[in-house]
């Protein structure tokens, strides 16, 4: 057979048994037990001789949990929850299967533990659909343990595989044990060789046996047995070649098949009939434990061996010990073999029950080999059948948990042994194993992992794990340095102090169980943890019980009484049926509820009352009835027949009407029909669709009194909480929107915080309050004022999974408050209160919690640990974060990430991360929206703003110097993942931890912070639609450029950024650092960023020149020779004329627009200045002064005009009509205003100075005249604190820079023309010259980028404007065009 064609056969056979194992839970928990029997036995062996070391119960422990969380991954449907199961069982399991096989573990041999966790890793790959790895699990069991393999663990299986080439062996063995037995067969001389010995095989022959005979057959049997095992390893390695031949190996020589061949060749083939037992040789029994197999293997004789000095029955008893239990009660149970062979079939029986019984003898019971005895084996036929076929059953009724082959052990002779009714049935494993499982058991918090006792001295290490002292001394004298369960290093040698918190609870739950404590307490060397079961039922109590009826003679209500009262309740009940007169009906409710009062619930009277016509009577009044006392009655009759019985239920919820007559009783103010609502357990459909959401809402906020004659069984109160707890629970997010809105609108926060005192219903209560934060975040200030948090932490304390995960996630949004101190008092109340340590409890629970609820365990227990200043070890916060980081890194999960990513970004302390970020960069718009949505006031507490940034500053140091930045991996991992929820998710909180990073002293973190995420942010700039992601993506770049490695990193990209960041410019104020660092950058060239498009020239040549040009609010003005005055949309790139004015009879010189953009200024050869309104529309004239000169250029203020004309000096008109002469020398070529201070270009290339508040004049900048001729300032523009002049052109510079504050040169414009007009924006100067070209520096560098010409070709230039945001230039000429580029 080629390999492939036993590759698919072994696929086949092994998967078909593996996938029969996992579908049978009763099957795998049978062969649980049984392996546990074996444990337990040679547990008990130990106990005797030596204390088995704490260090090896830890390894037992790593398979026990690691079959438990395998299980746990069987039964769950959940399949995130199983993958993690997974994952844990198979770190657990391989603990198991890498041992050393020649060792032992606690006195079991390492070779058993080894296959039965490959056996369970092979049941794990087959979860994980990959075939060929459990397969070789399989085989990989066989060929480490063969023997226990294949008795213990799977024998059909070896059946199936491996005795079908083992038949040369069986012959062998077949044929020698033939020959021994013929000597003890009187005149076997006479028999022929291939007769079936086994008819004359009996218990005489087994007691005359000679002690020589005895031995010979033992060493046979051993050899048989070794033969077996040796041949089953060589073929399973063989099936291990086959299943990786083929395979991404270097193997490329076929595998040979092997031949099993016995120690000798038989003489011939034997053609009588092998019994089945002899085709698996000797088969341990799992009370032997494992002593025989290790004295094999040790090669060391011992007493319970066969021995020449052994008495024959002595012989017989240690060798039975070895036969098959299964094949034993297949022979037992096969009925038809039997009666074949009458005589000598009986005879055989008797001796094999004769073996039953002594195989039993290493469990409880002891046999005596006196003279009764063997007398007592001389049972009539008749007598021994009939008793072997009721044993087994006796057996399976007491022990129903166990199979078949429990029961072989337990059938016992009777007869043989004694008539007595003192003898016991065996116990499988230790001896008090059922004894214990009736009493409780402690905490498993209070047990110590390695020893499985109960605590005496715990410590807690740095990982979290607490250990007996001792237990945990021992495992690190051994040179372990790792913690024994998580596996995580340990940095520490010397054991901490005792947990002493852990100490005290577990000697006060000594005290309330002294014997169970005497018993499980240290040093005592504790049991097997496989022999005890692991399912436990969680009985959860009832809230409602039937009262207890007393029936003795002592009793308060006698039978007669009883009788009385039924009697008495007869007329009562019939005027209840029958009567229909609604007063008597009233009146028959109230006495019937007196009477089953006095009854104290007995069960008569119940019968009684629960018939449908009676039901029916009560239905009547509840509809038909006004009076409250009648209705509150019925419905307290109602409610305790259905406590007393749950399945009268059933018979009120028939009727149609009945939960509509329910529902209007409680809309017309009858509150107490919410219990009997809630006892009847409505549908979420129900409930709904009778809108009883409103009232129920009304009870809990209502102060609900008792009624003194009768108490209802529950709270109306609370039985509303518990049904809208289910409303929750079963509708859908616009249902929970609904009512937690109306929860909030209607007032109830402080009444449902104030009934989490009762125990009862706290977990419906916090159900509803949760869903109240989460759904309208105002709540929670009220919420976390008004909370005692150790409510919660009881109910984390005592719930089980599903709970423990609200309250975490209750306790975390809790914490997450607009006030940080606040926060901080309620986090130190979670973190000191409660019996239990709170953060060592989270940390247990973290390791074992789902995985949907890790993240907000790790951010709860995180938040409590760094209250402090973050120490250097804490294992809390070293576990907390690993727990983020993995989560982070599930790319399978993606609803575990965004989980992980949430838990992030609550961690920051700010309601909404995203929004303070944008906020941080100018884009005011979300923060503010969300502030007024939340009716949240903006922070001005100078100790709240103190707190909240300690607190980001503790956060970010932890998570961002975890393991040198490992974190930034994991985000930059998330932000490649194509799920816009992750990826956004992931953008806040990587921009958040960056932003904070830079803020915090350098750790050495900040290269891997840039290698990760820098890249990612240049890709979100560039790719990126959403305006809001690149916003955040320019704040985490402006920190990055504090970092020169980032920062030549960006100017990398500088090209392909510098156009995005321009456009974002009026959106981000962190923009213009962004573009400034990159200018700056010697590597940047500032020509190659340029880019501009030409939009279509505007021809207004009709008008004239274009003598001037400005920008405002995406319209362009111009004015015109002809005195025109033109208003153009610039929303586009082309202008588009949308109002022309002529108002100037000459032409309009110059344009100004006062700094608050709203009024337009104009002077003309005419003689006048007039004043406009801007509009989106248009704009309108106002007022028009006649300032008696001819206008040349203009600015102006709120309290006055500055103009110049021809002559020298500037002229300041007031607008009450007062004209001031502020004279100099030089001729004014242009002006610009800023604050009070006004500056003039002047010929001879000087700039004059005017402090308006005093009307002085001073030089601010005079020029070198030259002997060709004179120099003067054509255009002067002020921006950002800079003075910008442009004229003349000397030595190839043509224009300067100032700062006006310290009066210093900046700068210098290089050109070789004149420069006559100047505009600038935040990034560019744009000059204009006379010949129609337009040059363009680089304001931060002052260096030249490009020159420009106008579509029109070689033409004068007469004006020119920019917009602030650089996105538009506009140049206007001598011949009537406006020319526009947009600036790419």
């Amino acid at each position: 057979m080629e390999p492939d064609d036993i590759v698919k056969s072994l696929t086949t056979v092994i998967g078909s048994f593996i996938q029969d194992q996992l579908l049978d839970q009763r099957k795998r928990d049978i062969q649980k037990e049984q392996c546990g029997e074996r444990l337990a036995a040679e547990d008990e062996s130990n106990n005797k001789e030596t204390e088995v070391r704490y260090s090896d119960q830890a390894v037992l422990a790593n398979l026990d949990w690691g079959m438990d969380a395998l299980e746990e991954a069987i039964n769950t449907s959940n399949v995130e929850t199983k993958m993690a199961r997974l994952d844990y069982a198979e770190k657990m399991l391989q603990v198991c299967a890498m041992l050393d096989t020649s060792d032992q573990t606690a006195g079991v041999p390492n070779f058993y533990l080894s296959a039965w966790a490959h056996l369970n890793l092979s049941y794990l790959w087959k979860l994980r659909n990959n075939v060929t790895n459990a397969v070789l699990h399989v085989l990989e069991m066989f060929s480490v343990d063969p023997f226990f393999s294949r008795i213990d663990f799977a024998p059909e299986l070896w059946k199936t595989l491996f005795l079908p080439h083992m038949s040369s062996i069986v012959g062998w063995y077949s044929e020698q044990r033939h020959r021994v037995m013929m000597d003890l067969i009187p005149d076997s001389t006479d028999l022929s060789f291939t007769v079936d010995f086994d008819l004359y095989f009996n218990e005489s022959l087994v007691f005359s046996m000679r002690p020589d005979q005895a031995e010979k057959l033992q060493k046979l049997e051993k050899l048989y047995g070794q033969t077996l095992d040796d041949n089953t390893r060589l073929y399973a390695n063989y099936f291990k070649d086959c299943m990786n031949y083929g395979s991404a190996t270097s193997k490329k020589a076929i595998p040979m098949l092997p031949i099993a061949e016995p120690p000798m060749t038989p003489l011939h083939e034997v053609s009588w009939k092998i019994p089945d037992y002899v085709k698996f040789g000797p088969i341990l029994p799992k009370s032997a434990g494992f002593s025989p197999v290790l004295k094999d293997k040790q090669n060391v004789t011992e007493s319970s061996s066969f021995n020449a000095a052994n008495t024959s029955f002595k012989n017989l008893e240690d060798s039975a010990a070895w036969v098959n239990q299964e094949e034993i009660l297949e022979e037992v149970e096969d009925s038809p073999k039997v009666a074949s062979r009458e005589y000598k079939g009986n005879c055989k029986k008797e001796a094999r029950s004769i073996l039953r019984l002594q195989s039993t003898r290493d469990i409880d019971f002891k046999v005596a080999t006196s003279p009764e005895m063997h007398r007592d084996l001389s049972i009539g036929s008749a007598d021994s059948d009939s008793e072997m076929k009721e044993q087994p059953k006796s057996v399976r009724k007491n022990f129903a948990h166990g199979d078949e082959r429990n029961s072989s052990y337990a059938n016992t002779n009777d007869g043989a042994l004694s008539s007595s009714n003192d003898i016991v049935s065996p116990n499988f494993g230790s001896p008090q194993q059922f004894d214990r499982s009736a009493q409780p058991k402690p905490p498993k918090d209070f047990v110590c992992p390695i020893t499985t006792q109960v605590f005496n001295d715990p410590v807690t290490l740095e990982t979290g794990q607490t250990y007996e002292r001792k237990a945990i001394d021992e495992w690190m004298k051994r040179g372990n340095t790792t913690c024994p369960i998580t596996r995580q290093p340990l940095y520490s040698n010397a054991l901490p102090k005792t947990n002493y918190v852990l100490k005290r609870l577990v000697t006060s739950w000594k005290e309330q169980h002294p014997d169970l404590a005497s018993e499980l307490s240290y040093p005592t060397t504790p049991t097997s943890s496989y022999i005890t079961s692991k399912t436990s039922n969680h009985s959860h109590p009832r809230r409602f019980t039937q009262p207890t009826v007393a029936t003795s003679p002592t009793s308060v209500i006698s039978q007669a009484a009883i009788e009385s009262i039924i009697s008495g309740l007869k007329p009562f009940i019939s005027c209840l049926c029958t009567s229909e007169d609604l007063k008597e009906c009233e009146a028959a409710v109230l006495t019937i509820a007196k009477m089953w009062k006095e009854s104290n619930a007995d069960p008569g009277v119940y019968t009684c009352l629960s018939t449908s016509e009676v039901v029916n009577g009560f239905m009547d009044v509840l509809t038909s009835s006004l009076s409250r006392e009648a209705l509150a009655t019925t419905v307290y009759i109602l409610s305790e027949l259905l406590v007393a019985d749950d399945n009268f239920k059933d018979e009120l919820a028939s009727v149609d009407s009945d939960f509509e007559t329910l529902a209007a009783l409680l809309e017309n103010g009858l509150f107490e029909a919410a219990v009997l609502i809630y006892l009847l357990k409505p549908t979420f459909s129900q409930i709904n669709s009778h809108n009883v959401l409103p009232y129920l809402i009304q009870i809990i906020s209502s102060k609900y009194q008792d009624s003194k004659v009768y108490e209802m069984v529950m709270s109306p109160n609370d039985a509303a909480i518990e049904l809208l707890d289910q409303v929750l629970n079963e509708g859908d997010e616009d249902i929970r929107s609904f009512i937690a809105l109306s929860v909030v609108s209607a007032d109830v926060i402080p009444d449902l915080v104030t009934c989490l005192n009762k125990v009862d219903i706290r977990q419906s209560v916090l159900s509803i309050l949760l869903c109240c934060i989460q759904k309208d975040r105002s709540c929670r200030d009220l919420i976390a004022s008004s909370i005692d948090p150790c409510l919660v932490l009881e109910l984390f304390h005592g719930g089980n999974e599903s709970l423990r995960g609200m309250c975490v996630e209750f306790l975390t949004e809790l914490v997450q408050l607009n006030r940080r101190t606040l926060s901080n008092q309620i986090l130190q109340i979670i973190k000191d209160e409660g019996s239990f340590s709170t953060m060592h409890t989270l940390l247990v629970y973290l390791q074992n919690a789902p995985m949907e609820q890790q993240p907000a365990v790790a951010s709860l227990l995180l938040q409590l640990d760094i209250l402090v200043e973050p120490r250097k070890m804490s294992i809390y916060r070293e576990e907390a974060v690993d727990t983020l980081i993995d989560t982070l890194q599930k790319k399978d999960f993606p609803n575990l990430q965004l989980m992980a990513l949430d838990a992030l970004s609550s961690l920051s302390g700010k309601s909404n991360t995203e929004a303070w970020l944008l906020k941080l960069a100018g884009f005011n718009k979300p923060y503010e929206a969300i502030m007024e949505n939340e009716n949240l006031n903006m922070i001005t507490d100078h100790e709240e703003e103190k707190a909240a940034y300690s607190w980001e500053k503790r956060v970010a140091f932890v998570l961002c110097n975890h393991e040198k930045g490992v974190i930034f991996n994991a985000l930059e991992q998330c932000l490649k993942i194509k799920s816009i929820n992750i990826y956004k998710k992931c953008l806040i909180a990587s921009t958040w931890l960056v932003y904070m990073l830079y803020n915090l002293p350098n750790t050495g973190v900040r290269d891997n912070a840039r290698k990760s995420l820098l890249s990612q942010y240049i890709h979100i700039l560039q790719s990126s639609k959403n305006l809001e992601d690149k916003i955040l993506a320019t704040v985490a770049l402006r920190s990055f450029i504090s970092d020169p490695g980032a920062l030549g990193d960006i100017g990398g990209y500088a090209k392909v950024l510098y156009k995005t960041l321009r456009r974002l410019k009026k959106n981000s104020v962190v923009v213009g650092d962004i573009m400034k660092a990159l200018m700056n950058l010697p590597s940047v060239n500032a020509a190659e960023m340029w880019s501009a498009s030409e939009g279509i020239e505007s021809d207004s040549s009709m008008s004239g020149e274009v003598l001037s040009l400005v920008y405002v609010k995406s319209r362009v003005i111009s004015s015109h020779s002809d005195g025109t005055i033109k208003v153009w949309d610039a929303s586009k790139r082309d202008l588009r004329l949308i109002q022309e004015i002529r108002e100037h009879s000459k032409a309009v010189t110059c344009l100004y627009i006062s700094p608050s953009r709203d009024k337009l200024y104009s002077g003309s050869l005419d003689k006048t200045i007039r004043v406009w309104v801007v509009k989106p529309e248009g704009i309108h004239c106002i007022q028009v002064h006649d300032v008696k000169e001819s206008v040349h250029g203009l600015t102006a203020d709120a309290n006055c005009a500055y103009y110049f004309s021809q002559c020298a000096g500037i002229k300041v008109f007031g607008w009450s009509g007062v004209t001031k002469h502020i004279n100099f020398k030089q001729s004014v070529k242009c002006l610009d205003l800023i604050g009070d201070k006004l500056y003039c270009g002047c010929s001879g290339f000087s700039i004059q100075e005017i402090d308006l508040q005093k009307t002085s004049t001073t030089t601010f900048y005079t020029g070198a005249r030259k002997l060709l001729g004179k120099q003067s300032i054509n255009s002067i523009c002020i921006h950002d604190d800079l003075l910008y002049a442009g004229g003349t052109s000397v030595d190839g510079t043509a224009g300067k820079v100032f700062s006006i504050t310290s009066r210093v040169l900046v700068g210098s414009l290089s050109s070789a023309y004149d420069i006559h007009y100047l505009a600038v924006n935040n990034d560019f100067i744009f000059g204009a010259t006379k010949n129609g070209i337009i040059e363009v520096w680089l304001k931060e560098r002052l260096t030249k980028v490009v020159s420009m010409k106008m579509s029109s070709g070689v033409t004068k230039i007469t004006s020119l404007t920019a917009d602030v945001e650089g996105e538009m230039l506009f140049a206007g000429s001598s011949d009537g065009k406006i020319q526009a580029w947009e600036l790419n």
